[in-house]
């Protein structure tokens, strides 16, 4: 099973907010998980955030070896060795500005740019639930279980009252 420190960012979520993950009634903190992860399906990245990927993978120090070899050579030609590490790219290759499942499809086949997206394949239990959403048989709905991740994630240590706030400006509190 992935340890929440082999997630980086995800990791971090995955230990902040227990409260969340422990309410997922019918999956585990890893599926709950797999379905914020998801939200990457719309976005981009930095080359920044890419470059030990690329060139300084632990423990060969390569390239990573998850990734799709003609993907890894698309991203090194956006993301070039000492490179301008500004440079933004598409976090869900092809389906980069529309919510679907497509991230997941990238996942599995080793187009995911992120390395945390990477390694939601590598874990048995996130592995069978990403297989799940891409099989029409099972019926399963990505999109109606992220609604009620979000919504579950929303409802973590609310403030109500005195207690709470509602700020003026998003992005700064009060």
């Amino acid at each position: 099973m992935l340890s929440p420190l082999s997630l980086g960012l995800f990791g971090m979520l995955l230990s902040l907010t227990p409260t969340f993950l422990q309410s997922c009634s019918g999956s585990t903190s890893m599926t709950a998980l797999l379905r914020l992860a998801a939200a990457h399906t719309i976005g981009t990245t930095a080359c920044f955030f890419m470059t030990d990927r690329l060139y300084n993978f632990s423990p060969a120090r390569g390239s990573d070896p998850s990734i799709n070899p003609d993907f890894l050579l698309e991203l090194q030609s956006i993301c070039p060795q000492n490179g301008d590490v500004n440079v933004r790219l598409p976090i869900d290759r092809g389906s980069e500005q529309t919510f679907d499942k497509h991230i997941l499809e990238n996942i599995r086949n080793g187009f995911a740019v992120l390395e945390s997206d990477a390694k939601l394949y590598d874990d048995e239990t996130t592995r069978i639930v990403v297989d799940s959403y891409l099989n029409p048989i099972l019926g399963t709905s990505f999109e109606a279980d992220f609604v009620e991740s979000i919504v579950k994630m929303g409802q973590i240590d609310v403030k109500t009252g005195s207690n709470g706030e509602i700020r003026s400006v998003c992005s700064a509190f009060n």
